[in-house]
This record gives C-alpha cells, structure tokens and sequence, in this order.
C-alpha cells in the first residue's frame, strides 16, 4: 500500500502531464502557427489559404486557430503587422570622420536594403495583391511602413546639419527627394515581380553624387568627400 501511494505521489508532481502547455509551449505553437499561415498567405494569397491548412502545417487543431486569433480575416490581419515590425533593419546615421557622400552612401544602401530584403518583398507583394480586398487596411498600413522609412532618412539629414555638412534646410523634403531619386522605379518593378535585380553599388553612388549636387550648392558639393563630421559623444 506504501509503494502504491508513493507512485501516485510522484505521478501527481509530473508538471503538466495531461494538463495545460505552458506558456513557452503556448509560445512557441503561436510562432510556428505564424510561420506557417505567413508562408501560405505569401504564396497562396488570402481567398487559396484555409485555416484548416493553416492548422494542418501548423500541427495544431483548428479550434486552436479560432482561440487564438480569431478567424482567417483577424489571422491575417496580425500576420500582416507582425511581418512588418518584425524584420527592422538599424536605422541609418551619421559617424564621427563621414564626410557627407560615406553618410548618403550608407544611407542609401540603408534603402536599398529595406526594399530588396525577402521579407519586405513578400509583404508588399502580398499587400498588392490583397489590396482590393482590404483597401482601408493596406492603405493605412502602406502609409505608415513608407512614413516611418523617410522619417529614418530624415534623421540623417537632421545629423548632418548638426555635423555642420549641410546648411539647415527642410529635410523632410530632402528625405522625399533622396529616396525617390535613389531607389526611383526599382520598388515597384521589383514588388509586381518584373524586375527583381538589385542597383549595383555603382549605381548607387552616381545617383547620390546626382542627389548632392542638385539639392546643396556648389562649395557643399566639393567638399561632400573630404570635409569631415566631427561627432561630440555626451557624457
């Protein structure tokens, strides 16, 4: 009888037997679920992916999609910002000893990255394609991913004031031309899957030394590779 009741003790201790996951369990079932409804969405699109084959990749039930998300629209919906926030690339700046084209270059390639990574690409393909399904949504969404992207290039022209680069000015605007004039047409081709090179380096660094010499004057122009940041670090 002793025996008996000690094994029903120690079968009583086992956490979790039969019972409850988790919360690391519940974790890490949610980040598979978004994998797999994300890699479905992207290639599948939003009417061709069901829950149930959401929950058949996923290896869960599909009870567990509508207890923890909702239904396909909600899913959806959190899969789009997640796959926005989740993959940030370091915001661009200005060092100490940039001159004013090594700041843009880095800038720049800043850019580039941003638009030629898969994930960015996956997303706006995907917002693209469901855009006359959700208009309000994906308008919201686009303007606020494309606001917070020249808010980032703005920064850097703000820096490079401070750095005494450039004469105060709006930058704001400066951030709009740059961009434009730096990544021009490659966005859209690449998102509608025409074009899918990225801009070699060298291009790159024509259309910065297009973009210096049009928008600052001509002594800010020579000096745009020699003269010199100097970053004061605060106590």
């Amino acid at each position: 009888m002793l025996e008996s009741s000690s094994k029903a003790k120690v079968k009583q201790r086992r956490p979790n037997q039969a019972g409850r996951p988790t919360a690391a369990e519940l974790e890490r079932r949610k980040a598979r679920v978004m994998e797999i409804a994300t890699e479905l969405f992207v290639a599948n699109g939003y009417a061709a992916t069901s829950l149930v084959d959401i929950a058949r990749g996923a290896g869960v039930a599909t009870r567990t999609l509508y207890q923890h998300f909702g239904d396909k629209e909600a899913m959806f919906r959190e899969i789009i910002f997640a796959r926005d926030v989740a993959f940030a690339i370091e915001k661009p700046g200005v060092e100490d000893g940039d001159t004013l084209f090594s700041a843009l270059r880095r800038c720049g390639q800043y850019a580039c990255e941003v638009t030629n990574r898969p994930q960015s690409i996956g997303l706006m393909r995907l917002m693209i394609a469901e855009s006359q399904r959700f208009p309000e949504f994906m308008s919201q969404l686009a303007n606020s991913i494309f606001a917070r992207f020249r808010k980032n290039i703005e920064r850097v022209f703000i820096a490079l004031e401070a750095a005494e680069l450039i004469p105060a000015g709006d930058h704001e605007r400066s951030a709009e031309l740059f961009s434009d004039l730096v990544l021009g047409s490659h966005p859209i081709m690449t998102y509608t899957n025409w074009d899918a090179a990225p801009p070699e380096q060298a291009d790159i660094e024509e259309r910065i030394e297009l973009f210096i010499n049009g928008r600052f004057n001509k002594d800010i122009a020579k000096q745009a590779k020699s003269r010199k940041a100097r970053i004061i670090a605060a106590d």
